[in-house]
């Protein structure tokens, strides 16, 4: 059965989250598709950029080697000396006829000596193919053609970049090799570029491949997730690019961990909000067949007094009880009939009350040894009528409390009503008062069936009775505990059951003790 009651639960689960797995699988993919496309575009911006870089070196050095060309027939020696110190990357410039002997090294620095111009030299003859071909690009169309030399080259420890291109002057063709700090000359002409390029949306930086030397970056923070690739003209050094916030796989990861991140959430609430709905369908379903057992229960403890009642006050009006003995008898049945059922339906209206909220309490200082025992006193007769062994164990210190007199006798007469029913063989009620602390308490005990101790958090729910063969067998309406509940809520106090089946039960209530407060 609890299979049957569970399927309806899996059906709504399965209607409202599968729409969601698939609106999650499509939104995964989609971000897939969004993550190749932005890629796409992320390659292109990156292709773009290092056009620009490598287009602005190229400038620069084609600017430079554009006017060597030009000064080579009408400038001085000195004049051109004063041309190349304009740049401060200059090192030094080796010149050779191809034609006719010629060789001349230009530069500031005293270090650059003849055995420097010899290696020079050296590497003009180790490139001969690099000559003839920039050769015939300047004879063929005054092509000023420059390429990058490749081999390392160090000098004084230091590795100088350098550049191979064809100077003309007339007749003599010369070969040029220029020697430059590749670092100073990103500094001072490509890091204005980087700046301009990078603004707020990306960061670029410049990195020697070598030893991976940092040259130049727009952000401190510097991360490893850069796209590279090494500069046309500077071969050597490298251009970094990657977006500010991470890459685009980063973002994509980011934005799928929270689109998976909200779905999930979506579907923890979703499923919440069903299991809430379903149980309280359940909770409701409960308490319908509760209240349909309730209203079968009192219409059975109604209709069994009320045919008493008929059938012995027929009989008492028909004349037909001979002795004053039995009619002694009958009176007393319909008086504890009727009592019966002024306590039921008491109780009923009392419930009422409760769940309306308009049960009221008048408060006042209530001696509550006085209010026991006025209670047992007034019950003694009956639990004795009904073969009970009772006994009352007082305190003998003042048990004072803030209470409604009606209300504590009505928790009273429900507890000993229930250790009436629920007596078995051993009829025996024991009643006793007592203080504990700041505390106040009166228990009922019985020796009756007991309660399982899975049942206990149950005892107080409304129209609930414990589950024991038919539930007629032991007549109630599942009402009196839940309103000794409420009167103690009341009161600020609270009820305590210690049960063992087969052997008897303890209700304590437990009421603070009246202070100045209270008055």
């Amino acid at each position: 059965m609890k299979k049957r009651a569970n399927r309806p639960l899996i059906a709504i689960l399965s209607i409202l989250i599968i729409p969601v797995i698939v609106y999650g699988v499509f939104e995964l993919n989609s971000l897939t598709v969004d993550e190749r496309e932005l890629e796409k575009i992320y390659e292109r911006q990156l292709e773009s950029v290092l056009f620009s870089i490598n287009q602005s070196v190229q400038d620069k050095v084609s600017l430079i080697t554009t006017v060597l060309d030009n000064d080579i027939e009408n400038v001085g020696t000195d004049e051109w000396i004063s041309e190349l110190g304009t740049y401060n990357f200059f090192n030094a410039l080796y010149l050779k006829g191809t034609q006719k002997p010629y060789e001349q090294l230009f530069t500031f620095d005293e270090s650059f000596d003849d055995s420097f111009a010899q290696r020079a030299d050296s590497i003009y003859a180790a490139n001969s193919p690099i000559v003839n071909r920039l050769t015939r690009y300047k004879d063929a169309g005054g092509f000023l053609k420059i390429e990058n030399g490749e081999q390392a080259f160090f000098h004084n420890g230091v590795e100088l970049d350098y550049f191979y291109f064809v100077l003309d002057s007339g007749e003599e063709t010369k070969f040029g090799i220029y020697f430059f700090d590749a670092v100073w000359m990103i500094e001072q002409y490509l890091v204005p570029k980087f700046q301009e390029i990078a603004r707020d949306d990306f960061v670029l930086s410049c990195t020697r491949i070598s030893d991976n030397y940092l040259v130049y970056s727009t952000s401190e923070n510097t991360p490893g997730n850069y796209e590279r690739e090494p500069i046309d003209l500077l071969p050597k050094y490298e251009i970094g690019i990657d977006r500010v916030g991470g890459t685009v796989e980063q973002a994509v990861n980011k934005r799928k961990s929270q689109s998976l991140l909200a779905l999930g959430l979506l579907m923890l609430v979703m499923i919440m909000g069903i299991y809430l709905v379903f149980r309280n369908i359940q909770q409701e379903m409960r308490l319908a067949q509760k209240k349909a057992d309730f209203v079968s229960n009192v219409s059975h403890e109604i209709r069994t007094p009320l045919a008493l009642i008929n059938m012995f006050a027929e009989t008492l009006l028909m004349d037909r009880v001979r002795t004053e003995e039995k009619k002694k008898e009958y009176y007393g049945i319909i008086t504890k009939e009727v009592s019966r059922l002024t306590n039921m339906i008491n109780r009923i209206l009392s419930f009422s009350k409760i769940e309306a909220s308009k049960r009221t309490y008048d408060k006042r200082q209530l001696n509550l040894n006085t209010a026991v025992s006025d209670v047992f006193n007034t019950y003694s007769y009956h639990l004795e009528n009904n073969g009970f062994q009772h006994e009352l164990k007082s305190s003998k210190e003042d048990l004072s409390i803030n209470a409604d007199p009606e209300a504590v006798t009505e928790v009273l007469v429900n507890l000993i009503d229930n250790a009436m029913k629920y007596s078995l063989d051993e009829k025996k009620v024991v009643i006793e008062t007592g203080r504990k602390g700041e505390k106040a308490f009166v228990s009922v005990t019985d020796h009756g069936m007991g309660i399982p101790k899975n049942q206990l958090d149950k005892l107080f729910e409304k129209f609930y009775r414990v589950p024991n063969g038919d539930v007629h067998d032991t007549k109630g309406s599942g009402l009196g505990l839940t309103i000794v509940k409420h009167i103690m809520d009341a009161h600020d106090g609270k009820v305590e059951v210690y049960s063992t089946p087969g052997k008897g039960s303890t209700f304590k209530l437990i009421f603070p003790l009246y202070t100045q407060l209270d008055a």
